[in-house]
């Protein structure tokens, strides 16, 4: 779940439910360990040792919780609200008491806190209830939970410290996919062995030695679940390139909130070497972009979608000259609420007019890659368990919106996707996008589809696509 100013389509994970960690060890507001005392506001909070508020003059105006990830957890005979911060800005997940959701929903933006305290003071007909709002959302703003300077302050730091790395080091290894190189390298042997299976049975070409195509789509989805259809992608490029490669991977970012893209010039660690990030094509993206390109650099830190890119490019061309450039887009349903299209977006349509002259003006072999999934329905998105008639209904949805991919119609692409609101959540929205406006790649292939379904009912769609 997420805050109310951000649907839980917005957050979809790489293809396993997150289990809620244990709760933290409840304390009282500012009490330490010590019992708790009436009716206070601590007594709807459960917060680390130490937090308290001590001064209301630094508060936003008109609160705005920020997008966060809230489930519930059981400790013993009661519930907890678990508050995850997907940007890692928060140094560690916070319980709160169910009863602070009711407060939690108004804190859009559209209120005053005057106005929210003064709401509930007559539903209580408590003057002292406004006081408790006060130091409530005093609380929240203290803990960075709100969209607030506080919190700006606090990413800005986080951001400006990992930005200055050099490498982005690998999150999902020993998870996803093997951690020992050796174990990783037969795991992904049998994941191209796999994928040369549905060449073969599909009548599809083998790919030259040095085929280098316009364009590809590979799943970004857990490897241990579509690790053939991501290699059945890669297939379709030859290893034997006649000269140094560059890939450009346009990845979800699943925790870009509010940002429409962010870029990072990082190299990519895997566990067969790193990546190298073709530095001089991210610094030119970043002259023309400025701030924006920076601003959500640190969804690149725990983003699954191009580490798996850069794993699968590491793998298959091990030491040749072969460099990528990490894209991440953000989704389109900001837009889609105000009536807009993607065209509408000024920083998208500045990415993609720099991405082209930077490619014709630094040279070189470029490949485009989105490194997308397709649908994502059942119970882990909010819906009810999938049937038969669902599966039908969303691969009939999945397949329109694939076809105006193949033929490289990027605005076919996004209408056929925002016809329906983005009812099945299709992740990867914005980077296909964003991939066929900046390739114009042409007439493609689809060379797989697939659904993968999950044990509770739910199910995630992937493709593999290949413009030559």
């Amino acid at each position: 779940m997420s805050s109310s100013s951000d649907t839980p389509r917005r957050i979809i994970l790489p293809g396993e439910e997150r289990a809620a960690p244990p709760p933290p060890e409840p304390a009282n507001a500012g009490a330490g360990d010590g019992p708790e005392s009436g009716p206070s506001p601590a007594s709807r909070i459960v917060l680390p040792p130490g937090v308290a508020a001590e001064s209301y003059d630094d508060l936003p105006e008109y609160p705005r919780l920020r997008p966060l990830e809230i489930m519930v957890a059981r400790e013993g005979d009661r519930d907890l609200l678990l508050v995850h911060d997907p940007l890692g800005i928060m140094p560690a997940p916070i319980a709160l008491r169910p009863e602070a959701l009711e407060l939690m929903r108004v804190l859009d933006g559209t209120l005053s806190l005057r106005d929210i305290a003064a709401e509930v003071v007559r539903a209580s007909k408590d003057l002292r209830a406004g006081a408790t709002v006060k130091e409530f959302v005093a609380q929240l703003d203290r803990l960075l939970m709100l969209d607030s300077p506080r919190f700006e302050a606090a990413y800005r730091d986080v951001r400006e410290r990992y930005h200055a790395l050099e490498i982005r080091q690998t999150v999902l290894a020993g998870h996803s996919y093997p951690e020992d190189r050796d174990a990783l390298r037969r795991v992904l042997d049998g994941h191209f062995a796999e994928a040369e299976r549905m060449r073969a049975e599909a009548g599809e070409p083998v790919a030259a030695a040095d085929a280098r195509p316009r364009a590809l789509l590979a799943p970004h989805l857990d490897p241990r679940r579509a690790g053939a259809v991501i290699a059945r992608a890669f297939l379709e490029l030859g290893v034997e390139q006649p000269a140094p490669l560059r890939v450009v991977v346009w990845g979800t970012g699943h925790t870009l909130f509010g940002d429409p893209l962010a870029l990072t010039r990082k190299h990519f660690e895997t566990p067969f070497g790193p990546m190298r990030c073709d530095t001089a094509f991210v610094d030119a993206l970043a002259a023309r972009l400025g701030d924006m390109a920076w601003h959500g650099e640190l969804a690149h830190r725990d983003e699954h979608s191009i580490e798996f890119a850069a794993l699968y490019l590491q793998y298959r061309f091990g030491d040749r000259p072969v460099t990528i450039v990490p894209i991440l887009c953000g989704g389109f349903h900001a837009l889609l609420d105000q009536g807009k299209g993607p065209r509408d977006e000024a920083a998208m349509e500045t990415l993609i007019a720099t991405a082209r002259d930077a490619e014709r003006t630094l040279g070189g072999a470029t490949v485009h890659v989105a490194a997308v999934d397709l649908s994502h329905v059942g119970p882990r998105f909010g819906d009810p368990p999938v049937d038969e008639r669902t599966l039908h209904e969303t691969e009939t949805r999945d397949r329109a919106a694939l076809e105006a991919a193949r033929r490289g119609d990027a605005d076919g692409w996004n209408a056929a996707i925002a016809a329906d609101g983005d009812a099945t959540r299709v992740c990867g929205w914005g980077a296909t996008w964003a991939m066929l406006r900046a390739a114009a790649p042409g007439d493609g292939r689809l060379l797989r589809y697939e659904q993968s379904k999950e044990p509770n009912g739910s199910m995630v769609s992937v493709a593999a696509l290949v413009w030559p």
